[in-house]
């Protein structure tokens, strides 16, 4: 992956220049070559590890709303494996972005394709049910101080955490968005 340099109109040595679909399909190869994709890995991996440890760690140490720490673990653990995933698919991408002939790994990269579009439509609603049960909390009158009153209470390490990562999804996810739209739109005024 190191060094690999495509100028705009390279067209994959493993695909040939014919019909729409064709070249539709070496678009979304080249597409999944940016270097923005090792910056997507790295957040999936790290705000996924943070998650499945805080939920690990104290999942059970809220009874105002016992979903948060399923929440944690189950949005943490989906999001490691949608970064290996992405990680898989990035390599076969590149592998196939240099093979002179169509091998089996086009196929494996489509494949790919389709479990991530997968992952992500069950992490976007399972997003949303956090979103849910962790303001639903806020809402209530989530405290942390007083651990016998288990009707408003919840661990303020993993209530923190579980704010602050749904708060950092929200900033990150839309800055991605944003530099893959200037990113494409500059390729194409050049």
């Amino acid at each position: 992956m190191e060094g690999a340099q495509y100028r705009k109109n390279d067209i994959p040595s493993g695909v040939s220049s014919g019909d729409n679909k064709t070249k539709f399909a070496d678009s979304i190869i080249k597409f999944y070559c940016a270097k923005l994709h090792i910056v997507m890995i790295v957040l999936d991996l790290v705000i996924g590890s943070v998650e499945l440890g805080e939920g690990i760690k104290n999942g059970n140490q809220c009874p105002i709303q016992p979903m948060i720490g399923t929440f944690l673990i189950v949005h943490g653990a989906v999001s490691i494996f949608s970064g290996l995933t992405l990680m898989l698919a990035v390599g076969v991408a590149h592998y196939v972005y240099r093979q002179s002939e169509r091998t089996i790994a086009r196929p494996i990269f489509f494949i790919l394709l389709i479990v991530i579009t997968i992952i992500n439509l069950f992490f976007f609603a399972w997003f949303i049910a956090g979103n849910i049960w962790v303001f639903g909390a806020s809402a209530n009158g989530v405290q942390s101080s007083n651990p016998t009153n288990s009707a408003t209470y919840c661990q303020s390490d993993m209530y923190r955490a579980a704010i602050v990562l749904i708060i950092a999804r929200y900033i990150v996810v839309p800055i991605i968005i944003i530099i893959v739209i200037v990113v494409r739109c500059c390729k194409k005024t050049k």
